[in-house]
């Protein structure tokens, strides 16, 4: 155990409570009484001078225990003790008054001294022998002796006897009663139950005890046979010692004290004879003997286990544990911090050996046999290194083990062993991950460099001496060129804003990452990639890493990639990726500069046969030489050039800038001229003679973006081709709008169609005569959500000549005879007339579909059904029309020709077609009125259809003087506005049952 810290004397007291201060004043009180009446009891000279005084070690005590105020509680005793030997009130104040400041003046001196009431060290009891028991012993005796001497008649000879008894009362009273009280004052009660050995420890002192109370009880005939036992209380006094400790010890010799000197005060023991000088000496060399014996062996005692303990706290702070084995009985000693490193219970009971070696791991259980059983010259085994231990929770972990045989027997054969232990298994793991990253560092393919504070290198791996060509051992303490830099910048010297900024980058950041470029071995450049990063230590760079990699192959490679990405492999002009870059360009400066641009589209014309004719060889050398000639021909200005790119095989695109179309018909020439000059290549005969075919567009006069600008282009070369090739022709850009609008235009009348826009009119044919109606003819409106009601002359010519035109005529057949089908079923008994187009007349199906549509319905829908032909349409080719009609007509559709007498049929034709119906068309009807040619026209046309048994039905009829004209030439059937307009399929029978007729007034019409 370690000393208590020195204290200023009676400082620590300060915090007392009254009532702890008075029990301790009455404390002190009664103990001091008591002992000094026990002591007066047995007095040496006088009636106040006793060979044994018990007071002295208390009042010493209570002062170093509790304090200074403790010596009022001594005087008062003293004072007491005194007058109650018989001492006047003046002479028992004087020797209360030495006895206390003796305590006082004694405790302050220990203290100064750095005495420890512990009384762990042999140091701190010979400091209470010392000064207490000699030195404040000496001043109390002292004055007590004057103090006697002046109250009283004593000789010379009775005054030393009187000191010399006083002062060895006074010392053998410290020795035996202010050791005990001092270790029960500072740790009450722990002193008793301290160790494993307390039960022992206390059956010895009551040995010791009861042997002394057997001698000394005893009357003194039978004291002196006992008197042998006397010097058995020693030797189990020397015992009790090296078990029980200080504070046993002393206490027995205290009540061993205490029984010998109140046994002698009543005439009991062998040294109850108080006339007897030599027997009261021989009590106190006795007493003295055991408190001498208990003391020294208890104090050597205590400081072994102090250094015992000192050892195990210094193992205990090093985390090291301890076992001590006794290999004959199996068990041993195993230290806290061995348990609590294995992770067992301070109670854990496998404390044999063989039990901490099965945890052992067998790899390392077998090596540490073989070296604890190996002989060695001295005959002592031992073994150190990391072993693998099974701790508690069933997880292996590394210790370093050190163990040794510290006895053998006479066949040397191991009896003690003494092992430690330490955790090391983080170090392990530091170390593999040392080991781990040493390989790394060795073997990374970067270059790596670590430098100190002052820029020196301390390592590098061998990839930074690779790349540096220079070895360790040069580079190792020198500043290295990548960090000269800074090493400069140190010296005070100007560097590069380039490396500036990296040290820069370093100190505001602390790590910069870039590349930079620096000479080879073999002189030419190189990239490097390096990453610099600072380790702070304090707050401040302690160490630098470098990481440096060589990537000028990979710039090489990114570069080649990106030649292949956007240039022409074999020519080196600008691919098509490239030339969407530039085009993009030369498009926003034309916007920017307000110049002409014109993109050229060139074809080399029969270039197939010169592969065929001379070889690829040949035909790449040609392609090579084109280029050169088109890259020469380019122009330039002071921030400009014009461009040229190879798309794919034979096909080129030019880039040129000019102010004016002159200038870019000019251009274009210039390089038509320069493609068609004669090409000398080797591998061929003779020079080739090869033209191309160029197509070029001008932006901003064809403002399209680039896509289409190039394809315009295309489609121009096209055009020069299919006229003839070796030319040039530019895009017309009118006709494009034009032919895009009818593209769109053709593009809503489908969309028309598919939304349901398009509808049926229908306007009546009645007979002018009667004013009953025989039929409808169904006519196409588009019903246009912006425009409204559009004719179909309004869009019907956009797809006449298209698949369209033949798809919007069967939807009007399929529509049309639907609705015709619904009025026959109604009991509205008419025909229907609908119009056909030339192409959907002719398309190879329409009779098929025709049929289709038929097929469900009864034969009177197909007899009232009547199909238009446009005149020019049927005698387009007369005799397929021919044999068109006739299938039709065995189905009982009938046929009219529209818009008769607008054409230039003869006779002979028109007796060929089998029509049923002649429609005389508008413009005859609307001139015969005022012009004889018209009506000639129309008569003729009546007569026709007379002489061909056809009816003949006249159209744009509009007024009744019209309409009388007609019946007088004899024409009965006609339609037009006058009669009525066409309207849609739901009005017709409400128009049917109130129409008048154009000459007629008011009446029914019969249906």
């Amino acid at each position: 155990m370690s000393s208590a810290p020195a204290q200023p004397f009676g400082s620590a007291r300060s915090t007392v409570t009254l009532r702890t201060l008075s029990v301790r004043l009455a404390l002190v009180l009664v103990g001091y009484y008591v002992g000094g009446r026990l002591g007066l009891a047995i007095p040496q000279v006088g009636t106040q001078v006793s060979l044994f005084w018990a007071p002295s070690g208390v009042a010493l005590a209570a002062v170093i225990a509790w304090g200074p105020w403790m010596a009022s509680a001594v005087a008062l005793a003293a004072v007491a003790v005194n007058i109650a030997a018989g001492a006047s009130v003046a002479v028992a104040t004087l020797i209360a008054a030495g006895d206390s400041g003796a305590a006082l003046i004694a405790a302050h001196l220990l203290q100064r001294l750095g005495f420890s009431q512990l009384l762990d060290r042999r140091r701190d009891l010979a400091l209470l022998i010392g000064v207490g028991a000699l030195g404040g012993s000496l001043l109390a005796a002292t004055n007590g002796v004057i103090s006697l001497a002046l109250g009283g008649p004593f000789s010379m000879t009775e005054i030393g006897r009187a000191w010399l008894v006083w002062w060895l009362g006074d010392a053998l009273g410290v020795a035996v009663a202010a050791v005990p009280l001092l270790a029960l004052s500072r740790q009450p009660g722990s002193m008793i139950r301290r160790g494993r050995r307390s039960a022992t420890s206390a059956l010895l002192a009551l040995t010791v005890v009861g042997v002394s109370a057997a001698v000394f009880l005893a009357v003194p005939s039978a004291a002196v046979q006992l008197s042998a036992w006397l010097f058995v209380p020693p030797l189990l006094l020397a015992w009790l010692a090296t078990r029980g400790g200080l504070f046993t010890t002393s206490a027995t010799v205290l009540a061993v004290a205490l029984v010998a000197a109140t046994a002698t005060a009543f005439g009991l023991g062998p040294f109850a004879q108080p006339q007897t000088t030599g027997a009261l000496t021989l009590l106190w060399g006795y007493l003295c003997t055991l408190s001498a014996v208990g003391l020294l062996i208890a104090g050597y005692s205590g400081e072994l286990a102090d250094s015992a303990e000192r050892w195990q706290t210094a193992l205990e702070g090093a985390d090291i544990g301890v076992a001590d084995w006794d290999l004959r009985r199996g068990r041993g000693f195993r230290s806290h911090r061995w348990l609590a490193l294995l992770g067992l219970a301070i109670d854990d009971d496998k404390d044999r050996f063989e039990d901490w070696l099965a945890a052992v791991h067998p790899d390392d259980q077998a090596e540490l046999r073989r070296a604890l059983q190996a002989p060695e010259p001295d005959g002592q085994g031992h073994f150190r290194r990391d072993i693998r231990i099974r701790c508690a929770d069933g997880t292996w972990r590394w210790f370093a083990c050190d163990a040794s045989i510290a006895e053998r027997n006479t066949q040397a054969v191991p009896t003690r062993l003494v092992v430690t232990i330490a955790d090391v298994n983080a170090r392990r793991a530091a170390t593999e991950r040392h080991r781990l990253s040493t390989h790394l560092f060795q073997n990374l393919h970067e270059g790596i460099l670590i430098a100190d504070a002052q820029l020196r290198v301390l390592d590098v791996n061998q990839a930074f001496c690779s790349l540096t060509g220079e070895t360790r051992e040069s580079l190792i303490g020198t500043v290295p060129a990548l960090l000269g830099s800074q090493a400069d910048e140190i010296a005070g010297s100007a560097d590069s804003a380039e490396r500036k900024a990296i040290w820069e980058s370093l100190r505001e950041r602390g790590a910069w990452a870039g590349e930079i470029v620096e000479p080879g071995d073999d002189g030419q450049p190189r990239a490097l990639r390096v990453t610099i990063a600072s380790v702070q230590r304090d707050d401040a760079p302690a160490y630098l890493t470098v990481v440096v990699s060589d990537v000028t192959e990979q710039h090489r490679q990114r570069a080649q990639l990106e030649r292949q990405a956007h240039f022409d492999e074999l020519t080196g002009l600008p691919n098509r990726t490239r030339l969407a870059q530039m085009l993009a360009d030369a498009l926003r400066s034309s916007d920017e500069e307000g110049f002409l641009l014109t993109l050229c589209y060139i074809d080399l014309d029969h270039f197939k046969e010169v592969n065929d004719q001379h070889g690829h060889a040949v035909g790449d050398r040609v392609l090579v030489e084109m280029a050169k000639r088109l890259r020469g021909g380019l122009r330039r200005g002071g921030k400009w050039v014009d461009a040229v790119a190879r798309l794919s095989g034979d096909e080129f695109v030019l880039l040129m800038r000019s102010s004016s179309l002159d200038e870019s018909r000019q251009a274009v020439e210039r390089m038509l001229q320069l493609i068609s000059q004669p090409y000398r290549i080797e591998g061929a005969a003779q020079p080739l003679e090869l033209s191309a075919s160029i197509g070029a567009t001008v932006y901003p006069l064809d403002r399209a973006d680039a896509e289409t600008l190039l394809r315009h282009a295309d489609h121009a070369m096209y055009g020069a081709k299919q006229g003839g090739r070796d030319g040039f022709l530019f895009f017309d850009t009118e006709q494009s709008r034009r032919s895009e609008a009818r593209v769109l235009a053709v593009g809503r009348i489908q969309d028309a169609l598919q939304q349901g826009e398009l509808m049926l009119y229908y306007q009546p044919k009645v007979n002018m005569r009667t004013g009953r109606l025989l039929g409808v003819e169904a006519l196409l409106r588009w019903i246009h959500p912006d425009h409204g009601v559009i004719g179909p002359s309004g869009f019907l010519p956009l797809i006449e000549h298209t698949i369209l035109g033949a798809t919007v005529g069967d939807w009007v057949l399929e529509n049309g005879i639907a609705q015709l089908v619904r009025w026959l079923d109604s009991g509205l008994d008419l025909s229907m007339s609908i119009n056909v187009s030339a192409r959907h007349l002719q398309s190879p199906d329409f009779v098929p579909r025709l049929e289709q549509l038929l097929a469900p319905h009864r034969p009177q829908v197909a007899a009232r059904l009547e199909l238009e032909v446009l005149e020019t349409a049927a005698l387009a080719d007369i005799d397929y029309t021919s044999s068109l009609m006739e299938r039709c007509r065995a189905r009982g559709v009938r046929f009219a020709l529209d818009d008769f007498g607008t054409g230039y049929s003869n006779l002979t034709y028109l007796k060929q077609l089998p029509v049923d119906v002649l429609k005389i068309d508008r413009s005859f009807v609307h001139g015969m009125l005022a012009d004889s040619e018209n009506l000639a026209i129309v008569e003729g046309v009546v007569r026709l259809a007379r002489t061909f048994d056809c009816l003949a039905v006249a159209e744009g009829v509009e007024s009744a003087e019209q309409a009388r004209k007609l019946l007088s030439v004899g024409c009965e059937i006609g339609q037009g506005i006058g009669i009525g307009a066409p309207m849609p399929a739901e009005e017709v029978p409400g128009w049917a049952r109130h129409h008048r007729g154009i000459l007629a007034g008011p009446r029914a019409v019969a249906l």
